[in-house]
């Protein structure tokens, strides 16, 4: 078993939310193979293929996934929205827009998979990375 340590840290000051924002949390996940250390695809452009992230099946797991700011080429930059799905086998749900260098961290269940796509003409570089819970 190996360990995951996630690390969350929202800080802002006073005068842009009216009081200060202090919030750091952390955790420690046992986590398992099947994963998929840091690693990068490219997504399709608007009314393509959904691409997956992470295969269904294998137990829950936590995925990470970032758009990187850049084209498929990985040099060329790109403002286009990364849109996240969760398909559960018969339904893709959008469950989230990604702007440039964004990026989001969540569990996943057993049966379901993360699938991306550009909701745009150009394509995308994500970043990505999934672990199984143990």
């Amino acid at each position: 078993m190996a360990t995951l340590t996630p690390k969350l840290t929202l800080a802002g000051t006073a005068a842009d939310f009216g009081s200060a924002i202090s919030l750091s949390v952390s955790d420690l996940l046992g986590v398992k193979a099947p994963l998929q250390s840091v690693s990068f695809k490219a997504t399709a452009v608007s009314g393509g293929t959904k691409i997956d992230l992470d295969p269904a099946g294998g137990g829950n797991k936590y995925v990470y996934v970032k758009h990187t700011g850049k084209q498929a080429d990985g040099t060329t930059a790109t403002a286009n929205t990364l849109e996240v799905h969760v398909h559960n086998g018969s339904d893709a749900r959008d469950i989230g827009r990604l702007k440039a260098e964004e990026f989001l961290f969540m569990p996943v269940l057993s049966a379901s998979k993360i699938q991306v796509v550009s909701n745009s003409t150009q394509t995308i570089q994500v970043e990505y990375a999934y672990f199984t819970q143990t």
